[in-house]
């Protein structure tokens, strides 16, 4: 079953189009790498999926409401007051309700368990780790018990262990959750090895491939890379 299809989509703001005749279709449980340069159409195409994108044309179809999202890296600094389980627990923080019923707490306890996080539930976001906070964003997406995972280049500000780490979690989840993951990235190590496909945005217009095509073409667009930077020196 698709989880995303789109026929003949497009995105513009104003004149401007971002993305034409778009044609998608992600099966459902699967890892897919967003990739493109900036400006390409990634973000835009998500926030079309979350709804925060109305300017469309064509066919977009969501077969989820179950939806989760992981922003860019935020820096939480030292004195930020809550703890990891506290903040994880502001999916449900719905107007001035200050306390969690027995299934929204099971709730929180599960995806803190989900991102190793249970036995520093109590530790002071400010004072984690990048890792362990971007885990935490990661777990407070998992609340929702989504089937639909967005990882907006959400290991950017992360040293490689932590890259690893926290792909390798979000793979397992996939496999035992059975999550369809969207990651946006630009870095084509890690598409290599934890990606079962990719959406490709470029020049306003969307290529998908799947994990056999990977291998070339995160040689060709790391040729391409290499190119630019030589351009740039």
């Amino acid at each position: 079953m698709s989880i995303i299809r789109t026929k003949d989509f497009g995105i513009h703001y104003g004149e401007k189009k971002i993305l034409t005749h778009a044609t998608i279709d992600i099966p459902a449980g699967r890892f897919f790498a967003l990739l493109g340069e900036n400006g390409a159409g990634k973000t835009s195409f998500v926030k079309a999926l979350i709804g925060q994108n109305q300017q469309t044309d064509g066919e977009l179809k969501l077969n989820t409401n179950r939806v989760g999202f992981v922003p860019q890296f935020r820096d939480i600094t030292r004195d930020f007051p809550l703890n990891i389980a506290e903040f994880v627990a502001l999916n449900y923080n719905k107007g001035w309700r200050l306390w969690l019923n027995k299934r929204e707490k099971s709730a929180v306890e599960s995806a803190l368990k989900l991102m190793d996080l249970a036995d520093m539930s109590d530790k002071r976001l400010g004072l984690a780790s990048g890792g362990q906070k971007q885990r935490a964003f990661v777990a407070q997406a998992l609340v929702q018990q989504p089937d639909l995972l967005i990882l907006d280049e959400s290991t950017a500000s992360l040293d490689h262990e932590h890259k690893i780490q926290l792909l390798q979690t979000v793979k397992q989840l996939q496999k035992t959750q059975h999550l369809t993951i969207l990651f946006i990235t630009h870095e084509l190590e890690l598409v290599a090895q934890f990606a079962d496909g990719y959406l490709l945005f470029e020049n306003g217009h969307v290529t998908q491939g799947g994990v056999d095509e990977l291998q070339s073409l995160t040689m060709k667009m790391t040729h391409i890379h290499a190119e630019d930077e030589v351009r740039h020196v």
